[in-house]
């Protein structure tokens, strides 16, 4: 299993600790791109003004890996 991580974040710009998608993340990511996700997906847990928390997604090696950003949804359905 994954470890949490700290990496750059598009979204932010700057590095960040990240976190392993859980399996409902998972899931609704495999939704949204239509293909099976591993293990090497993270999202950005800054927190941001407001009380909110970033979850901005990125592979472990590619910072960009989406052409625009992709976050998780604040409430997971």
């Amino acid at each position: 299993m994954p470890k949490p991580k700290t990496l750059t974040c598009q979204t932010c710009r700057s590095r960040e600790p990240h976190e392993p998608l859980t399996a409902d993340e998972k899931k609704w990511l495999e939704g949204q791109l239509g293909n099976r996700v591993g293990d090497d997906f993270y999202k950005c847990v800054n927190d941001l003004p407001g009380g909110k928390v970033c979850r901005n997604l990125r592979r472990e090696s590619v910072e960009r890996h989406f052409r625009l950003t992709k976050r998780l949804p604040d409430k997971m359905e």
